[in-house]
């Protein structure tokens, strides 16, 4: 018997190594599936804080634009522009308490080569806020020229004689003289806001970034609809120079991310093609971790990081403001903590097993009693492992509800509140017949309504009204709706009308299937049509998203293969949660997918 007991324990040998390859893989896919999800929440976070710290820095920008605009009104009165008159106006606009981004403001006067005598002579003798006058006066830099763009006006003057009489056609402060020459003499021929966006050297002050905006002035009365006609119109031009560093100042608003680093590049003018948002051929304008110099960043760049491209256009040209933050500085302490739990939970189990097995392989004797056990431990890891899971699901649920309510609460109500304000008001310009207030209003308006609709659309991917209210086949068709016309491909939904009533979490957890179903479809089968079909089969539910793409196993080697699998573990853990069965297979007869869920209801 000895030989048969020997032949009986190198059959049970293998035993223990088989529940090494199934349980440490199944640790691995867990411990992918909750780091996955904890970086994509923590990048949402990210992208979020970055959006709004990019709102409020294009506010800013334009509220510079404004005030050179309302810079640019006082020349277009009958009264003549005197240098006092200029003095108080710029004294009225609280440049230090409103606009503390600003340098100083500044008027640049037209002078054709052949007045530069006599406008300098003039300028001397003008007491008009100086009784001396400014007998020094001169135009800078010296040399004869076609044409001069004179500062002859600036706000304050004090600390700022430098630019007085500089001629910003040949200036010799500017990184590009040259380019910055043609934004001058373009913010002429085409009457738009204008910046060089080219960094300004200020002998006064050390370690900043500058950058300039110019706005053309016109003389009243004359016709400025061709370049020809602005030409012979044109009679100068306001200007302002602005500290980029104060445009990302307290901006964040989430304290964990106040060292949030930010660059800015000028990506060239707004009415060419948008290029990548990489930042190959554009130029870097400043560099938050060096904000006194417009070149490469010393970070780190090893440093896992999330990255967040948003562009604006301003002064006739598209910025771009490159956001990035470390990882370990978004995710939470707690959330960093989790995956290394799964792993380290999935791994000890598995070495427990084996353990047990290995054991068993040599105890024959007890292997019932230790079976038993197993069986208990490895259901209780598996019970444990579907609770977290189950858990996660909930946690990102319940947070897209939270934050679909907040949209809902907070920004909804002040939008709709906004646009019946900005209705009674236009109603009224139009009573009284001011067309130039009553055009902005509109455009105010249309844009009001772009950002409320835009708002609806984060609302329903967040948590989808019609789910709630009318259940998950009217929610589908709905889906298939506003995701048929993002990307085009016609998505049909057919099922039985007799469906019966689910509960939330099977309505919830199907409808979220079948989002990721149709982003991997979009995203890498490359397919012209989609059918979802919903059936009741006995009892349970069986629910199939079929599309005519190439198909899983013939998707192109340069697919990422990486996120098609995630998405598929995670429709896969979906459909476990809900006690049921999911399956992934080619199309019959024809090229595609059929992904397909089996739940009992």
């Amino acid at each position: 018997m000895t030989w048969l007991t020997g032949l009986r324990d190198r059959r049970w040998a293998p035993l223990p190594w088989l529940g090494l390859a199934v349980t440490i893989p199944s640790t691995l896919v867990m411990f992918s599936i909750v780091q996955g999800s904890v970086e994509n929440v923590a990048r949402a976070r990210f992208e979020q804080v970055a959006t709004d710290a990019h709102a409020i820095i294009a506010r800013r920008l334009r509220s510079y634009s404004d005030v050179l605009y309302s810079l640019r009104a006082l020349f277009a009165t009958d009264e003549p522009v005197d240098r006092r008159r200029f003095h108080h106006f710029v004294e009225s606009l609280e440049l230090k308490r409103r606009y503390p981004g600003f340098l100083a403001l500044n008027y640049a006067a037209f002078v054709p080569g052949h007045e530069r005598t006599q406008f300098e002579e003039m300028v001397r003798h003008d007491s008009s806020l100086n009784p001396g006058g400014y007998p020094e006066f001169t135009i800078k830099p010296p040399g004869e020229r076609a044409e001069y763009f004179v500062i002859v006006y600036i706000e304050p003057m004090a600390g700022y004689e430098f630019a007085f009489g500089l001629d910003l056609g040949a200036n010799p402060m500017a990184a590009d003289p040259k380019q910055v020459a043609a934004a001058v003499r373009l913010q002429r021929d085409s009457g738009k806001l204008i910046s060089a966006a080219q960094p300004l050297r200020v002998p006064r002050i050390g370690g900043s970034i500058f950058l300039a905006m110019r706005l053309a002035v016109f003389r009243e009365g004359m016709p400025v609809n061709t370049v020809e006609q602005r030409r012979v119109a044109y009679v100068g031009s306001v200007g302002a120079g602005f500290d980029v560093a104060y445009l990302f100042k307290d901006a964040p608003g989430d304290s964990s991310l106040n060292n949030m680093h930010v660059k800015l590049y000028d990506a060239g003018s707004a009415d060419a093609v948008p290029a990548a948002k990489s930042h190959e051929g554009k130029r870097l304008i400043f560099d938050s971790s060096r904000p006194g110099k417009a070149q490469a960043s010393s970070v780190d760049q090893s440093t896992p990081k999330f990255t967040y491209v948003l562009p604006v256009k301003i002064a006739s040209r598209t910025w771009e403001f490159h956001y990035s933050a470390p990882k370990s500085a978004v995710i939470s302490g707690t959330d960093r903590f989790l995956p290394g739990l799964v792993l380290g939970g999935g791994l000890v189990t598995s070495v427990l097993l084996f353990g047990i097995l290995y054991s068993l392989s040599y105890s024959r004797a007890q292997a019932v009693e230790i079976a038993r056990h197993m069986t208990q431990d490895l259901r209780h890891s598996t019970d444990e492992l579907q609770k977290l899971s189950r858990r996660l699901v909930e946690l990102q649920e319940l947070d897209r509800r939270e934050f679909a309510r907040e949209l809902h609460d907070r920004v909804g109500q002040n939008l709709t509140a906004l646009s019946i304000s900005l209705n009674i008001v236009k109603m009224q310009l139009a009573a009284g017949g001011n067309e130039t207030i009553r055009s902005r209003l509109e455009d105010a308006a249309a844009l009001l309504e772009t950002t409320a609709k835009a708002t609806e659309n984060v609302m329903a991917d967040l948590r989808p009204p019609m789910l709630d209210d009318y259940g998950l086949m009217p929610a589908l068709q709905w889906y298939a709706g506003e995701f048929s016309g993002r990307v085009g491909m016609p998505v049909s939904v057919v099922g039985d009308v007799g469906l019966g009533v689910l509960t939330p979490e099977r309505e919830i957890g199907l409808f979220r299937i079948v989002q990721e179903a149709l982003n991997n479809v979009a995203k890498h089968a490359h397919a012209t049509r989609i059918r979802i079909e919903l059936e009741r089969v006995n009892s349970h539910l069986v629910m199939s998203i079929a599309d005519d793409g190439v198909g899983y196993g013939a998707a192109p080697a340069s697919l990422n293969h990486r996120r098609v699998g995630l998405g598929l573990e995670t429709m896969r853990e979906r459909t476990r949660a809900l006690g049921g069965e999911f399956e992934i297979n080619a199309a019959e007869g024809a090229s595609g997918t059929v992904v397909r869920v089996r739940i009992p209801c």
